[in-house]
């Protein structure tokens, strides 16, 4: 299995060689920066598996940087020296999978790394099937409003209709959907040329 990349954020050069190397030995994968606005270039140029971002740096804050990740899909944990209840109410308005307490005991605080990627794995999952989700919902709205052109137009069933589009396809090698959308498009093109097309292409009775 391939080793998980953590980005590691803080300004305090300690903690960044200390920590860094203590998750190295327990086997990730490591980038030290020690700035919100390093953090941010590296997950712009890399893939990476989580951030781990100090809340209190000068500049760009954690809380910021993570507002900022989270807009890219990029799961965070929080480290701070302040066990407060408001931080901890900020990490978790901003997404935090996790919060780490200074000083830090790399072995203790392996199982909150741990669980943070397996949570972030099942959000990309989730992600990725709500992506689906919406793709064939989106299909579907297309095909449906070819299909209730074709309706309209030659005054048939739905499955008359649908059966037309899925002939077109497949004489030219398509996808139903791909057929259905430049027939929409083309729709759209002819209506702005004439507002009034879209019933002149009715069928008289």
């Amino acid at each position: 299995m391939a080793q998980a990349r953590l980005l590691l954020a803080d300004d305090d050069r300690i903690i960044l060689t200390t920590f860094g190397e203590g998750l190295r030995n327990a086997g990730y994968e490591v980038i030290e920066v020690d700035s919100g606005e390093a953090a941010l270039k590296v997950v712009a140029e890399k893939q990476v598996d989580l951030v781990i971002l100090d809340v209190d740096m000068p500049g760009i804050t954690g809380i910021e940087t993570a507002y900022k990740m989270r807009s890219l899909g990029v799961p965070v944990i929080f480290l701070t020296a302040y066990d407060s209840e408001k931080m901890v109410e900020a990490a978790v308005a901003e997404g935090a999978l996790g919060y780490i307490i200074k000083p830090i005991d790399v072995a203790k605080v392996i199982p909150t790394i741990k669980t943070a990627l397996e949570r972030a794995g099942d959000l990309q999952e989730l992600k990725k099937a709500q992506d689906r989700l919406n793709a064939a919902l989106d299909t579907g709205k297309v095909v449906n409003v070819v299909v209730g052109m074709i309706m309209e137009r030659y005054s048939i069933s739905q499955d008359e209709a649908f059966e037309l589009l899925r002939q077109k396809a497949r004489s030219e090698r398509r996808k139903v959907r791909e057929v259905a959308a430049d027939m929409v498009n083309a729709w759209k093109v002819l209506s702005r040329l004439n507002p009034g097309c879209s019933s002149a292409g009715k069928k008289k009775r």
